[in-house]
């Protein structure tokens, strides 16, 4: 249910600008998702949405850089290590966000998987992490 509310929330703020909590909370209810405004903020804390102007825009989490642990490239694969028990949240940040040149993720409990179209791709996806390695 969360994970289903959070993707509308993604679809929504992408098709159209969406100005205030109320209004993003208004359009989930179109859409058969019962949201008040303090789940709606909470969902746009962890989705990393941020104010451009006077609306919202999907971003890069902030919470990002302080989870990734390491990253290590080999070939067109890239294994990012995670503390126990975010892997998957920041591998449905980077499929969510979709830097250029990334194909996919595999998540564990505190590893991914990150396969790339091409090795060019693994500077987009340290710029996306925020890592310096």
């Amino acid at each position: 249910m969360k994970e289903d509310r959070q993707r509308a929330i993604l679809d929504l703020v992408r098709q159209r600008a969406v100005h205030t909590q109320q209004e993003l909370a208004n359009a989930l209810a179109e859409r058969g998702f019962s949201a008040t405004q303090a789940t709606v903020s909470r969902d746009i804390q962890e989705l990393g949405l941020l104010r451009n102007g006077d609306r919202y825009v999907v971003g890069r989490p902030a919470i990002l850089s302080e989870l990734v642990l390491s990253i290590q490239q080999v070939q067109f694969l890239v294994v990012v290590r995670t503390p126990s028990g975010t892997a998957n949240l920041v591998a449905r940040a980077i499929d969510e966000a979709g830097p250029d040149g990334i194909a996919g993720t595999v998540a564990g409990d505190d590893t991914i998987i990150v396969v790339l179209g091409d090795e060019a791709a693994a500077d987009d996806l340290r710029r996306f992490l925020g890592a310096d390695w």
